[in-house]
């Protein structure tokens, strides 16, 4: 297996979000308050998961940030979803990883570097606070690739207590092939993640 190695002129990934999947959302939230010593720092029922029975769509939402340095985030986040049971589907247990990449050019160049390897996203979206590639590992895991869409903690802070974020978490479905032909076009990252 060949692995590219970190250093020099790489830039940093850094693992940012372990998302929990659960239909017993106190009860996990509890404990993980417990084990990390303090309360969510968000808590939050999206508007886009009322009355779904999606399995993959969230109905409450819980971070509980951990110290890191912007624009990495460390986190256990814990989704309520839909307990669907059965074989192929899980009720509880991982939702998905988050790797978050140091900005969106270099999510970008991870898009275009798998994409040779074979590798298409399955889902990619503009979340508002970052952009998203959502790709699955060969065992089936989900594994979202994530670039920040702001260039400082405070005004990525600043959007997360918006009304807009709150309302729509998820933000809004993106094909990266057509966010690559604009960004070569010269559409500026700035332009290309605004949320109208």
């Amino acid at each position: 297996m060949d692995v590219i190695a970190q250093g020099g002129g790489s830039p940093r990934i850094g693992l940012s979000e372990v998302v929990l999947r659960t239909p017993r959302y106190e009860r996990l939230c509890a404990f993980y308050a417990e084990v990390l010593r303090q309360p969510p720092s968000l808590d939050m029922t999206p508007e886009s998961g009322r009355g779904t029975s999606d399995p993959d769509v969230p109905t409450r939402i819980a971070f509980f940030n951990l110290p890191s340095n912007y624009p990495y985030t460390q986190r256990v986040a814990i989704f309520e979803c839909a307990d669907v049971g059965g074989r192929d589907r899980r009720a509880v247990g991982l939702h998905h990883l988050q790797i978050r990449y140091s900005d969106l050019a270099a999510l970008f160049d991870a898009f275009e570097h798998l994409k040779t390897l074979g590798h298409q996203p399955i889902e990619s979206a503009n979340h508002g606070i970052a952009t998203s590639l959502y790709y699955l590992d060969p065992d089936g895991n989900r594994v979202e690739l994530s670039g920040m869409n702001f260039p400082t903690e405070e005004e990525m802070k600043a959007y997360m207590g918006s009304d807009a974020f709150r309302r729509n978490p998820d933000g809004k479905r993106i094909d990266p092939e057509e966010f690559q032909r604009r960004r070569r076009d010269g559409v500026s990252f700035a332009d290309l993640v605004r949320l109208a």
